[in-house]
């Protein structure tokens, strides 16, 4: 981990997700206010003791709905990286390793799936089978597949011949055995790296489409949700558009700065 360490933007992205994993943490046990109390009497009330990063239209605690917000943004991007990482590391692992035929029909999949914009596709599934928190993580799963598969085909490619692989043949270890207990492994920093990127895609993935109305359906509190209620009282009550504006934005560069650090000290 020491080399890690060195690498200042591993650190500045540690330092970014240890912050909001603290924030998150703190929510599963303590949130201020009901997060559906309403309270139009008290609406866009600015940043107090009593409410720290001030109310929305309807009164409810802007802190509140920010801590929930993050508890949905991070179940919808660990269940994304999940289902991408596990559909996308299996069909890499034997497009790569076995190669032929089923390298080319996986192949010419992604790449017909990678020559639309990720969020496009996305869009395209939730208007078909309907909006909703599971089917927005459905959706975005699908997006983050190629990724990964790329990743880990490459990675059989690389190693399929190596030495060590042909003495585990030559020992009688079947295909299986070989794929998942010698090669996999090699592979942890880059699928790491691309998990972290993955994850702070699906972040920003889902507040777009829960900005337009695709993604978390209202009452659940959702960051782009809050954002796109927010634009209509940017003039009136700021606070209200920043803040959710720069949780999405720290969580995301922490990510992204996380994932560039693995991957720089992988090379």
């Amino acid at each position: 981990m020491k080399k890690y360490f060195r690498n200042i933007n591993f650190v500045s992205g540690a330092v970014l997700v240890v912050l909001i994993l603290v924030i998150l943490a703190s929510s599963l046990f303590f949130i201020p206010y009901d997060t559906s109390a309403i309270d139009i009497s008290n609406k866009l009330a600015a940043p107090s003791w009593q409410h720290p990063l001030g109310t929305d239209q309807f009164g409810r605690d802007i802190l509140s709905r920010v801590m929930k917000g993050l508890q949905t943004s991070f179940a919808i991007g660990a269940s994304v990286v999940l289902l991408g990482l596990a559909a996308g590391m299996l069909l890499g692992s034997f497009s790569g390793y076995f190669k032929g035929i089923i390298d080319e029909v996986v192949m010419k999949i992604v790449d017909a799936q990678m020559a639309f914009p990720g969020i496009l596709v996305a869009m395209m599934l939730i208007a078909v089978f309907g909006n909703g928190t599971s089917n927005t993580i459905i959706a975005l799963a699908v997006m983050s597949v190629p990724r990964f598969t790329r990743i880990t085909r490459s990675g059989f490619i690389k190693y399929r011949e190596s030495e060590f692989v042909k003495a585990e043949r030559v020992r009688g270890a079947g295909s299986l055995r070989i794929m998942f207990f010698h090669i996999l492994p090699l592979l942890r920093s880059e699928l790491v790296a691309t998990a972290s990127l993955s994850f702070a895609s699906a972040v920003m993935s889902e507040s777009g489409l829960s900005y337009l109305g695709l993604g978390v359906q209202p009452p659940s509190p959702s960051l782009g949700t809050m954002l796109s209620e927010a634009q209509d009282y940017i003039f009136i009550a700021p606070w209200y558009i920043f803040i959710p504006a720069a949780v999405i934005t720290l969580l995301v560069m922490g990510f992204n700065l996380l994932g560039d650090g693995i991957q720089e000290e992988s090379l």
